[in-house]
């Protein structure tokens, strides 16, 4: 297995994961870019128009974490 030729590769954070399986796609089938699910990308559409129509109504990531801590820390 390949991780196990890599084991640096499970200590990346999950962003830099993220970006790696990424980067070995494109390099897979020769694309310059990744096909993302039409309904996935409705979906993410339709929430940045949300976002768009009224920013004050989210949260930042931080708020969201210190509710989640908060929550899990009882």
């Amino acid at each position: 297995m390949i991780l196990e030729l890599l084991p640096e590769v499970q200590r990346l954070p999950a962003s830099e994961k993220r970006q790696l399986a990424e980067e070995l796609l494109l390099v897979a089938d020769g694309t310059d870019e990744v096909e993302v699910d039409p309904v996935i990308m409705a979906l993410l559409d339709s929430r940045l128009a949300a976002y768009d129509a009224d920013p004050s109504a989210v949260s930042t990531w931080e708020e969201v974490k210190a509710r989640v801590f908060k929550r899990h820390a009882s």
